[in-house]
């Protein structure tokens, strides 16, 4: 029994034939985006419960409209084949007529895992998902029955799915084993489509997302952090640029000044004070140090742009977009890989070094565009100050309806 249209490509029919004929109990795949590893771990939950019944097995996903969404879909290929008894969304279980049951849970919520009997799992995603619901409530349900575990996921940095990846490739764990499968294994996405993506994807990324490789940091952006800090701001030598990223409700203002060497000469950052005070500290530390200014002018920025341009002429907008802030922040990660630019150290100035530390992005396959951010509940006001100081420096240019000086 196989989910419906499922047909394998050479590389997944591989990885599950050795998954289903091998003695080890878990199997770790490291898989490029577009490789089909959802339908091909559906497959394989399926083929499990119907040539091993009565069993249980175990869907996880990091979160659960993911896991919702996979039951979904594997109950809509299989829907007319008869082997059914019931489908519950709201348990969250799929029952087939042999006995078998799949249950989906997302890792988020893993005490509803706790105390499950399991003989199978596949852990969908799984450098997404926090060790801890591996270890604490995913492993114990496996030590009775479990027979064979799935992680497969996209790589996300070296974290324990990584460890979990060399244990694999290690003789001294014989119930372990590894797999990967890049984007290039896959007829889903043709040659030409990742080719493109290496060209305008960052080079880390890329590795990450389409080879499937571990990258140091690789949840992370900026590498090279603490090689580019120093512990006192240094006197400026030559052109001191600036960026100034215009807080909004309980975001930070942040002015960074810049000289022409890389060197973080001054940052400014305050989410209390009234605009007229905000304004006049910034005009007045870049007038201390005869910078171009360079001033965010999307939504609350245009008219604040608007009053400092009509105290200090040497300022420029920069009109954000997607397109626009992908732009300024690949120019900071290029300085970064090759310690270029140097700012306050953590002891110095903490935010930033925090906020690049966390620093993170969103990739989505289908347009094969990148988002970059901060995690929920975090700022990266100061990030996007550097970025664009060192655009700025780097550039001396603008964008928008605004005349350049």
């Amino acid at each position: 029994m196989t989910v419906t249209g499922f047909n394998p490509h050479k590389v997944q029919a591989e990885l599950l034939q050795s998954i289903v004929g091998g003695k080890e109990k878990y199997h770790i795949a490291s898989i490029g985006r577009q490789f089909g590893k959802s339908m091909m771990g559906m497959n394989l939950a399926l083929y499990w419960g119907f040539n091993n019944s009565p069993c249980k097995i175990l869907w996880v996903s990091p979160v659960y409209s993911q896991a919702n969404k996979v039951q979904k879909e594997l109950m809509s290929a299989i829907a007319a084949s008869g082997i059914v008894k019931s489908n519950n969304y709201s348990s969250s279980e799929l029952e087939l007529k042999n006995g078998s049951v799949i249950y989906f849970r997302s890792a988020e919520r893993y005490d509803n895992i706790r105390g499950m009997t399991l003989d199978y799992a596949i852990i969908d995603e799984a450098a997404f998902i926090k060790d801890d619901a591996w270890s604490e409530a995913i492993k114990p349900t496996l030590l009775v029955r479990g027979k064979k575990v799935l992680f497969i996921s996209t790589p996300k940095g070296k974290n324990w799915f990584y460890e979990l990846f060399q244990y694999g490739q290690s003789d001294d764990y014989p119930n372990y084993k590894s797999y990967k499968g890049s984007s290039y294994d896959t007829p889903f996405i043709s040659m030409e489509e990742i080719d493109d993506a290496k060209r305008t994807v960052p080079e880390l990324i890329f590795k990450q997302e389409y080879l499937a490789e571990f990258i140091d940091g690789g949840g992370e952006v900026f590498a090279n952090i603490d090689q580019c800090t120093f512990p006192a701001y240094p006197k400026s030598q030559g052109k001191v640029f600036a960026g100034l990223d215009i807080g909004k409700q309980e975001d930070y203002t942040v002015l960074t000044l810049m000289d022409s060497k890389g060197r973080v000469v001054d940052i400014y950052r305050d989410n209390k004070n009234q605009w007229s005070v905000m304004i006049a500290e910034v005009v007045k530390r870049v007038r201390q140090f005869n910078a171009s200014l360079m001033v965010e002018v999307n939504g609350v920025g245009d008219p604040i742009f608007e009053q400092i341009k009509s105290q200090y002429a040497n300022t420029h907008p920069f009109v954000t977009t997607n397109k626009s802030k992908n732009e300024i922040i690949e120019g900071l990660i290029l300085d970064f890989n090759e310690v270029s630019v140097h700012i306050p150290s953590k002891e110095l100035f903490s935010p930033l070094y925090s906020e690049l530390s966390y620093f993170t992005y969103e990739y989505s396959p289908k347009t094969r565009s990148i988002r970059y951010g901060h995690p929920t509940g975090l700022h990266d006001d100061t990030v996007i100050s550097l970025a664009l100081c060192n655009y700025n420096r780097k550039k001396n240019k603008t964008y928008g309806t605004y005349a350049v000086r």
